[in-house]
């Protein structure tokens, strides 16, 4: 059986559900994904509590991306591309 390898490094910040509703509330963004006003940076899907994969700052604002796999590897690079 093969076996995957971590390909490259990737800084996480990680939140678990119990204390997600803080964060978001920190973030000031809570109420807007609450209520599904927020969409997918990437994909434009809505972005609610269900699926919300993860966040992103881009240009001082913060960027909710959506659970879909797809979604998540364009945030990631991305990321890269912004730190760069």
């Amino acid at each position: 059986m093969a076996r995957a390898s971590l390909v490259e490094h990737i800084d996480v910040v990680a939140v678990h559900d119990v204390d997600l509703k803080e964060a978001l509330l920190k973030l000031g963004i809570y109420e807007e994904i609450y209520k599904g006003k927020v969409s997918c940076m990437i994909c434009e899907e809505t972005v609610n509590l269900d699926n919300l994969g993860a966040l992103m700052r881009v240009n001082g604002k913060v960027k909710a991306i959506c659970d879909k796999p797809s979604c998540f590897s364009i945030a990631i690079k991305m990321s890269k591309a912004l730190k760069e």
